[in-house]
């Protein structure tokens, strides 16, 4: 168990050092090649340290005032931090992984005050019989509150984790609510802002984000797929959901802009006065493969203007049972996702040579595409800001609780 808990805190260590090398590779050199490392050791570590964490209970030697500390550390990490984590600034994370190392290296010199030999754990400090049926007992009583709370942190944090990795961090969970990301890239005189956006938000959220949004050479490249064939034979919105949430609809937001066409890109000129322009980049349905179009109908049916969720959700599953075909999400993603970033990038050459600010408000889902092609282009990430989009603390759990369940309120 001692070699184990060495191995745990070398991990600890390895993993501030190999943290503080990638924020410093991409604050500096805009390359996050450690990142990988970085995740290796810190799982690693997790995984070592929780078998140490079950030796507690076994081995009375493990030095609990040396330990206790990293855990708790690293329960604070699985809240990513919170709330000291929601002062995004640009250097945050490197302060982060700057006290994970300046602890890690306390505890090891308080262990070496206490062994008077080595920073490690050495074999005198495991001197005599290692299981007590009263440091058990101590155990269990405390665990009893702690691993259930441990349970949800490690759900939490894989919970967050999934969403960050689908969304390339454009969408970060946090205790108190949900947060969208925008991401600032700069390449000399030219600036592309990209606005990872939520369909559901609260109204202060989306006034806030159109009260951003200004500039005589500002382009916003906007969202929102148009259907002239009349492809859709139901009505897709949130507006049911956010209701029954106290939220308000992304539909609703209002952008104070000059509406363009895609031909007055070549024009010369751009709108006077200080609102930006705004130029619909979305792409019509008709390009739509045919069974995504019946997932969209069938999604609106039973879901989006359900009077239940939850008969809802049933009802689509029944039916998507004997409809949907396995190979669906390959199809539905190409559509909603690949067909439409690819529609949105091919305007950048000619907005870029136009407007020195380009804006592109989407959903966080299609941010990891455009910031690969932005990326590419030269831009260079310059700021990062977050804003609250549903405030947990806000949500009205009791009328949602009935409509889950069916309960009248009575």
């Amino acid at each position: 168990m001692r070699k184990l808990a060495n191995l745990f805190l070398l991990f600890f260590i390895l993993s501030a050092i190999f943290a503080i090398a990638d924020e410093l590779l991409q604050l500096f050199f805009a390359t996050s090649i450690l990142a990988g490392v970085h995740r290796f050791a810190w799982l690693t570590c997790l995984l070592v340290g929780a078998i140490v964490y079950l030796g507690l209970a076994f081995n009375r030697h493990l030095p609990k005032i040396i330990l206790f500390p990293l855990y708790l550390w690293i329960f604070w990490d699985l809240v990513s931090y919170w709330p000291l984590a929601m002062d995004d600034g640009k250097f945050i994370r490197l302060y982060l992984a700057c006290g994970q190392l300046a602890l890690c290296l306390l505890m090891l010199q308080l262990n070496q005050q206490i062994n008077r030999k080595s920073q490690f754990l050495v074999p005198s400090q495991f001197a005599g019989p290692a299981f007590s049926g009263q440091n058990l007992l101590r155990f269990c009583l405390v665990n009893s509150v702690v691993l259930p709370l441990m349970f949800i942190l490690i759900c939490y944090s894989f919970v967050d984790h999934m969403i960050e990795t689908k969304t390339a961090g454009f969408v970060q969970l946090k205790p108190n609510g949900l947060y969208m990301t925008e991401r600032i890239y700069q390449q000399g005189d030219k600036q592309i802002r990209l606005t990872g956006m939520i369909h559901l938000g609260q109204e202060d959220y989306f006034s806030d984000l159109t009260d951003s949004f200004s500039g005589t050479r500002t382009l916003i490249l906007a969202e929102g797929v148009t259907d002239t064939d009349g492809l859709m034979t139901e009505h897709f919105n949130y507006a049911n959901i956010a209701k029954l949430l106290g939220l308000t609809s992304q539909e609703k937001m209002n952008f104070n802009s000059n509406r363009i066409d895609v031909i007055d890109l070549d024009l010369e000129t751009t709108a006077s006065g200080d609102a930006p322009d705004l130029l619909p980049a979305d792409i019509d349905l008709k390009r739509f493969d045919p069974r995504t179009l019946e997932v969209l109908n069938a999604l609106a049916k039973y879901i989006l203007n359900a009077d239940s969720l939850s008969t809802g959700y049933l009802e689509f599953n029944q039916w998507a049972q004997t409809h949907v075909p396995d190979h669906i999400n390959d199809i539905i993603m190409n559509d909603l996702i690949v067909k439409r970033n690819r529609s949105v990038v091919s305007y950048l050459p000619k907005a870029l040579a136009k407007y020195d600010t380009i804006v592109i408000p989407w959903g966080a889902l299609h941010m990891k595409g455009i910031e690969q092609e932005v990326l590419k282009r030269g831009f260079l990430l310059t700021e990062s800001r977050e804003r609250l989009s549903i405030d947990f603390l806000l949500l009205p759990y009791e009328k949602l609780w009935e409509n889950l369940t069916g309960a009248d309120g009575v």
